[in-house]
């Protein structure tokens, strides 16, 4: 199965435009026909792949439209559809069923790297709901297994609310995610949404907030190695954004680091999935960026670096680049390269065209704006 950004048959007619191409044009270039590409451009087929390859060679698009088409790794066979399809209807679950909505949601966490949070949302937020209800009147062997799972899905839910700005959404999700770790034992994913919720108290100017969060999460107990190490970096970051001490970031950042090298003593949760090595490059990269902010620029060519060699064009995904990429661009003009900052921002705020992210895009359009406004 193929899943089609809903922004492509836009970003096909925007980019044929910026090419001064008809339709006709275009169905010559690449082998076509005008009506089959008139049709992808109004949502009435889909494109083959092959074809986007053409068509990003002919635009000049740097894989662009390839980029917005995409197999999920997870695809549900007949019998899990089935299977949740019976339990949509009956409010009852098997374990089959069960196992279908961890596959479910496997496969659309693949999708928001692919796609972005937006186009994600409204059918995982839908999903929620079904799953809400069958939680609500499931008893028996099955119900701890469901609940698990549910917890799981809020917490996911949570974070696509989070990142499209509706702070209320996401704060509503999580609080139901908590109850279900709280009645499942599961530290790990409570610690996970109390992270979360520090990265949202974040993006609404709550520094205080972010870094009380991001230390309860590190409170649960027996938490993976791994979100010891996200939730430690986390704080770090908020400790710089409201100046404290460059020692004490740099010390909280050490225990971040010394987390991360143990997270493979254990299995790393499925929601951890994005844990890399790079992931913790860029997460140390950032927090050195703001500390330069906060006026120590001796740490701008550190976090250069960092960032640079963790968002290396075969580790990025757009689900969680496009903002980083920003970060470097930041990171470049403190250290005064221009043109570095320029092709990051540009980069980023083509992340934002793949996704449809109008904040990224505005970040994107803002450092550039200051890059060529006047020194004080």
């Amino acid at each position: 199965m193929r899943v089609v950004d809903p922004r492509l048959p836009a970003t096909l007619r925007a980019l044929r435009e910026q090419a001064g191409l008809s339709l006709r044009d275009l169905a010559r270039i690449v082998y076509s026909s005008r009506s089959h590409l008139h049709d992808i451009e109004q949502s009435r087929r889909k494109p083959p792949p092959e074809l986007l390859a053409r068509l990003d060679d002919a635009l000049k698009a740097g894989g662009r439209l390839t980029a917005m088409i995409h197999t999920p790794a997870t695809v549900l066979d007949g019998d899990q559809v089935a299977r949740l399809h019976h339990a949509s209807r009956t409010n009852q679950i098997s374990a089959g069923g069960i196992a279908a909505l961890a596959d479910l949601l496997a496969a659309q966490r693949r999708l928001d790297d692919a796609v972005g949070s937006g186009s994600v949302l409204l059918a995982a937020a839908m999903q929620l709901d079904v799953i809400t209800g069958l939680v609500r009147d499931a008893a028996g062997a099955n119900r701890r297994a469901l609940v698990d799972v549910a917890g799981q899905w809020a917490q996911f839910v949570g974070w696509l609310y989070a990142a499209v700005g509706d702070a209320a959404g996401a704060e509503r999700t999580w609080a139901a995610g908590l109850a279900w770790t709280a009645e499942t034992g599961d530290t790990d994913l409570a610690a996970t949404i109390l992270s979360f919720r520090g990265y949202a108290a974040e993006h609404q100017g709550q520094a205080g907030a972010m870094i009380s969060l991001s230390q309860a999460a590190q409170r649960q107990p027996g938490v993976h190695p791994g979100q010891l190490a996200y939730s430690a970096g986390q704080e770090a970051r908020g400790m710089a954004s409201c100046g404290h001490r460059p020692s004490a970031v740099l010390g909280v950042l050490d225990r971040s680091a010394e987390h991360a090298t143990r997270q493979f003593e254990r299995p790393v949760p499925p929601w951890n999935y994005f844990h890399t090595g790079a992931f913790f490059l860029v997460q140390k990269g950032v927090v050195l960026l703001h500390l330069a902010d906060a006026g120590h620029p001796g740490y701008a060519e550190k976090a250069v670096e960092l960032l640079a060699t963790g968002l290396a064009p075969d580790r990025r995904r757009p689900g969680w680049s496009g903002a980083h990429l920003c970060d470097l661009g930041g990171a470049h003009a403190h250290i005064g390269d221009r043109r570095a900052a320029e092709q990051a921002y540009t980069e980023a705020a083509s992340v934002a065209a793949t996704t449809g992210d109008d904040r990224l895009a505005a970040r994107a359009s803002a450092g550039v704006r200051a890059l060529s406004a006047p020194s004080a």
